[in-house]
């Protein structure tokens, strides 16, 4: 039950991730801050295209053994170093109150790795209480997409 319950949160989170294509549909995503592996924030991102690349990325390619999986994906980074963590948000209703925006999910991308983790906030997840643990994926990504994660920890200034 447990295998079902994961593969249908990462289809529900593909499909969240995948269907957005212009501001509007960025699923209401407004800004990724990037940590570096002490803790240091390195960068603010709220550009609408880098958003939209951000959310194109291609995290659906799931095994279908997920259980088994997520175990070697898990075991593969036990011994890799934290090269970022890469915090995602979106704006919510509560933004019209001037309230801040709401954390959607947290990646942590590995030195020397393939390999990421990626957190869905518990608080995401609406109308049911699904621990944090089942809402974490290990998730092989391509070289392009792991350029591209890296490239947001390079420091610009924001704009205001």
């Amino acid at each position: 039950m447990r295998k079902i319950h994961m593969i249908a949160l990462c289809l529900l989170l593909s499909l969240h991730l995948t269907a957005c294509n212009t501001r509007e549909d960025l699923q209401q995503l407004s800004m990724i801050e990037v940590y570096a592996a002490n803790g240091e924030l390195v960068n603010v991102i709220e550009d609408a295209d880098i958003l939209s690349q951000f959310n194109d990325l291609d995290d659906t390619d799931l095994s279908t053994d997920a259980d088994a999986s997520q175990s070697e994906l898990a075991n593969a980074t036990e011994d890799c170093s934290v090269l970022y963590t890469i915090i995602s948000y979106k704006s919510s209703a509560a933004l019209l109150k001037d309230e801040s925006p709401e954390k959607l999910t947290e990646i942590t991308v590995y030195e020397n790795s393939d390999i990421i983790r990626e957190q869905i906030d518990p608080d995401n997840v609406k109308g049911v209480s699904v621990p944090a643990s089942d809402l974490t994926f290990y998730i092989s990504i391509s070289e392009e997409d792991k350029a591209f994660l890296l490239s947001l920890a390079e420091f610009r200034e924001k704009t205001v």
